[in-house]
């Protein structure tokens, strides 16, 4: 994101009004050097002096006239540079046509109401600049603070699924509870340490990946269909962290079930250059009322709203239910 520092802004501003206000200054001089004492109603109605007087006005009416307080003061202002203006269009009508003709009187003062509006709002803009980079800022940091809640609300479901893999094999008195517990324990750290930033490395996330597997394997025994493919090189590459696995999981809550020997997932990593192709796919029971709605609950809308926030107009997701296949397929450029 494009931002400047404050100290950046304060000196955008101060070269702005300074070489401003020198410019209109030396084509005021310029132009009296050129015609003045003979020309002096050729001076009076030059563009050097009508850009002088706008510029005046733009500056008072910002600084000054349009904040007094009283509205009294503020209309004397105004209606004061009104007639200003107006004479200045008076005197240019007589200098081109010898005689003060109203309707060309009436097309300079509009003209010259522009470009008095045109300079308000130029400086306007400028000493506004820092007001805009404060907003980028505060946006970004709303934008990280979003992410990072969204983030955390992956982490009670995880853990919840964690801990009912280990109970089973606990009650199993399973050899693999030890290891299971220290795989749980290095996916635990990621959650909480690694997690916290804004990127982390893809061959992290796709480790945690392996490992949550690994879990679930155990947890559904070693016969279980489920397969875990990558295809290309992960190193040095970053992703947010746990976007990947939200779709992993939907797999799992949704399309295994232990007790069918049909149940399969399959997840499919691709890697070419700086894009990651994620595929997803689950088997689906015939017996199961299956309805897309319920499918996409808060993990899915929670994917959405992250791809959102991190990865606008960098990402595709398709979702697709077919012949009792849910397929999640994700597409990222992690540039």
């Amino acid at each position: 994101m494009f931002q400047l520092s404050d100290k950046k802004v304060r000196l955008l501003k101060i070269f702005f009004h300074t070489g401003f206000i020198l410019i209109v200054f030396f084509q005021v001089i310029k132009k009296a050097i050129n015609t003045l004492p003979d020309k002096w109603l050729f001076f009076l109605t030059s563009d050097a002096i009508e850009y002088s007087v706008f510029t005046i006005i733009a500056y008072v009416l910002y600084y000054y006239a349009l904040k007094c307080k009283g509205l009294w003061y503020k209309t004397s202002y105004i209606i004061f540079f009104i007639v200003v203006i107006i004479l200045l269009a008076f005197l240019k009508s007589y200098r081109i046509h010898n005689e003060v003709l109203l309707d060309r009187s009436f097309d300079f003062f509009t003209e010259f109401i522009g470009k008095t509006f045109l300079f308000y709002f130029l400086i306007n803009f400028v000493n506004r600049l820092d007001f805009f980079n404060r907003y980028k800022n505060l946006e970004y940091q709303l934008n990280l603070a979003k992410g990072q809640l969204l983030r955390n609300q992956l982490h009670p479901h995880f853990l919840f699924n964690a801990f009912n893999s280990l109970y089973s094999m606990a009650l199993k008195n399973s050899a693999e509870t030890p290891s299971t517990i220290l795989k749980l324990s290095g996916m635990m750290r990621y959650l909480t340490d690694d997690s916290a930033n804004k990127k982390v490395k893809l061959i992290h996330e796709l480790k945690f990946i392996e490992e949550y597997i690994a879990i679930e394997k155990i947890r559904f025994g070693t016969q279980a269909n489920i397969k875990f493919l990558i295809q290309g090189n992960p190193e040095g590459k970053n992703i947010e962290p746990l976007l990947l696995i939200i779709l992993v999981e939907n797999a799992f809550k949704h399309g295994f079930y232990i007790n069918d020997k049909d149940a399969f997932v399959t997840i499919n990593v691709s890697i070419i250059d700086q894009r990651i192709m994620f595929i997803v796919e689950n088997s689906i029971l015939d017996k199961q009322h299956f309805s897309a709605s319920n499918r996409e609950g808060k993990g899915l809308d929670n994917l959405k709203k992250r791809l959102q926030l991190s990865y606008t107009k960098k990402h595709k997701l398709l979702l697709e239910h077919r012949n009792n296949v849910y397929k999640a397929q994700l597409e990222i450029n992690l540039v």
